[in-house]
């Protein structure tokens, strides 16, 4: 079956000639108009199955990297390839943090454009085989340790896997990860050796892969050992959490704190950020030091979202205080219950199989139902936004606590 590659530009003589080239490819089927950048996403949005998408950013980039970013995020069918006559490094990496899987450089070196086509082609055909529909990868990341983001990553699996939904828990603290500690169960296969195998992976190989913990959430663990964590590249991640997306409903992946390229593929992949901190004022200058990060590598902003791990009812430290200090509202608080929650650790269980009742445990049943809530109304997030005055970029969109129960 020919993929089809739909363009979007406009005035673009480039893309009329990558049209012209495309159409002697056999593989290919190229829509006879180009999409103006006010009509792409309508046009993408009627279409089925894998698409390629080309956008030509040089009418409007900025404009035409708001359009890729909505695609990304709501369209995952849609694999991007972006094209300019500007070749500088900010321009690339630019289009890379919007979604583009490919960047042609004008004017065009047609073996090179015929080779970024073949690759997500290929791409395309190695995943066609299992679903045509993608899972919503979610990652749950904090840059300070002790927040408590690996319990997060877990409970929130288990509650998904609770709601009958297919679960893979992906361990991505390559050194030294703990999921499998926490959960009490021990991996015959990791990280590694599903990186190794890529190019073979079929639903037979992917399931003995990963390890079953009772939840019914199926865990990809951290490599055996340490210096083995060198040997995985941000490309294996960046294939993984595709073949991943591709057999479950939802990918949960607990990320390392370093900012590196690592985590800028996950942060870039994922279509939900949970970052993760606590109502301290250390944790909290580290949490404002990652939004002012996350603001200069031009992730994605309207798919983060703030948690208040252990949160504590203070005069001293309101919610508002906290909002404020980060120009960010509050998404979801979760309870102090070290009690709980250590108990459940000490068990290898959920905390809402240790103890179903307790109040954190409703609490992640609570987050949960918020992070369903978010990909089944995509457009929740900006009717839940008020006025602000002075909360800085992440303060514009970021959703209004109104699910935190107080």
């Amino acid at each position: 079956m020919k993929i089809p590659i739909c363009l979007i530009g406009e005035d673009s003589l480039a893309l009329a000639a990558l049209k012209q080239q495309l159409d002697k490819d056999a593989a290919f089927s190229v829509e006879g108009r180009a999409y103006a950048y006010g009509d792409a996403f309508e046009g993408l949005r009627n279409k089925s199955g894998p698409i390629i998408a080309v956008i030509d950013l040089n009418q409007d980039p900025q404009r035409a990297f708001g359009i890729a970013e909505e695609i990304k995020f709501k369209l995952p069918s849609v694999r991007l390839i972006m094209t300019s006559n500007s070749g500088a490094p900010d321009t690339i990496l630019r289009a890379m943090r919007s979604g583009a899987e490919e960047f042609l450089p004008q004017p065009f070196n047609w073996p090179e454009v015929l080779n970024s086509f073949e690759a997500i082609r290929r791409k395309i055909d190695n995943h066609a085989p299992r679903t045509a529909e993608r899972g919503h990868i979610v990652a749950v990341s904090s840059n300070k340790g002790g927040v408590g983001s690996t319990t997060i990553a877990t409970n929130l699996a288990s509650s998904l896997a609770g709601q009958r939904k297919s679960v893979c828990l992906v361990d991505l603290v390559l050194q030294f990860g703990s999921v499998t500690s926490f959960l009490n169960i021990e991996a015959s296969y990791t990280i590694l050796d599903l990186a190794k195998n890529l190019k073979r992976i079929d639903p037979l190989f992917l399931d003995g892969s990963l390890v079953k913990h009772a939840s019914g959430v199926r865990v990809l663990a951290e490599p055996f050992y340490a210096e083995d964590a060198r040997r995985i590249t941000p490309a294996d991640i960046d294939e993984t959490l595709d073949v991943l997306a591709q057999s479950f409903d939802f990918v949960v992946v607990d990320t390392p704190k370093e900012f590196d390229d690592m985590l800028t593929v996950v942060l870039d992949k994922a279509n939900l950020i949970l970052f993760v901190t606590e109502m301290d004022v250390p944790s909290l200058k580290s949490a404002h030091r990652a939004f002012e990060m996350f603001e200069r590598m031009g992730i994605y902003e309207k798919k983060i979202r703030l948690i208040l791990n252990r949160h504590v009812k203070s005069k001293l430290m309101t919610l508002e205080s906290v909002e404020k200090a980060l120009g960010a509202r509050v998404f979801w608080t979760l309870p102090n219950n070290y009690p709980v929650a250590i108990a459940a650790v000490n068990q290898g269980l959920s905390i809402q199989e240790c103890d179903p009742r307790s109040d954190i445990a409703k609490s992640y049943s609570g987050l949960c139902a918020a992070v369903l809530n978010v990909f089944a109304t995509p457009g929740v997030a900006r009717r839940e936004e008020r006025e602000e005055t002075g909360a800085g970029l992440f303060g514009r969109w970021m959703p209004v606590r109104g699910l935190i129960k107080e």
